[in-house]
């Protein structure tokens, strides 16, 4: 029961992390622009996870810190989601007004380009370095995937529990990437039909995604906070 009621807790904050258009935009492109759709998915959707992994553990010791430090206490986990959301509203705002940068976009794809005739090594540790930085860069869905790693944390509720809990948020977190990678590697063809498309409406309409669950998790994460103060 316990642990259901913690995958509970985190599951928002891991679909928020999952929304992540330019990383998902980078994998369509990457994926049209190799001979080797299969090894290029797999090499950044393994980039992915180490960041994924990363950040989930710099986020459980910052819930096991809490702990330890004796500031766990519902005033300074609730001043903390506080501020965290007025940073994920302020993001989705920025996402609303904001000009797109192209500095890192235009450096990621010039480093897709790998010519056909090259080692699968060689591609396997390119496309793994484009997972790698696209996720590292990606600021959105690491703050959400530090917030929720490091409620699991502050849950301290043994090592199955806390397993379970990572995996789920790290297949909800990564579905963006999974779900067209399981269509490439079953059906190609299909694959690349239907992601096209997907594509192009994500590059047009990416940032007013973003921006929506930035402010309505980030609304969620204050009025959760302001609970925990007993404000609501």
């Amino acid at each position: 029961m316990f642990t259901s009621q913690l995958v509970f807790q985190i599951i928002p904050l891991a679909w928020a992390a999952a929304v992540s258009p330019t990383a998902l935009s980078f994998f369509l492109v990457m994926m049209s622009m190799t001979d080797n759709p299969r090894l290029a998915g797999l090499s950044f959707y393994f980039g992915a996870i180490i960041v994924f992994l990363f950040t989930v553990i710099l986020g459980l010791i910052l819930g096991n810190s809490l702990i330890s430090s004796g500031h766990s206490d519902p005033g300074t986990i609730a001043s903390i989601d506080l501020f965290l959301g007025a940073i994920l509203v302020l993001l989705g705002v920025k996402n609303i007004f904001g000009k797109k940068s192209e500095e890192h976009s235009g450096a990621l794809l010039k480093y897709l380009k790998v010519e056909n005739s090259s080692s699968n090594i060689y591609k396997f540790k390119r496309y793994f370095t484009v997972g790698f930085i696209t996720f590292l860069i990606n600021f959105s869905t690491a703050i959400f995937v530090l917030a929720a790693a490091r409620q699991i944390g502050l849950a301290n509720a043994g090592v199955i529990t806390t397993t379970v809990a990572i995996v789920v948020l790290g297949i909800i977190t990564l579905v963006v990437i999974e779900v067209p990678l399981i269509f490439f590697i079953l059906f190609q063809k299909t694959g690349e039909k239907v992601m096209e498309p997907v594509n192009e409406w994500i590059s047009s309409h990416g940032n007013i995604l973003v921006a929506v669950f930035l402010i309505v998790i980030g609304v969620y994460v204050i009025v959760n906070g302001m609970g925990r103060l007993g404000m609501t």
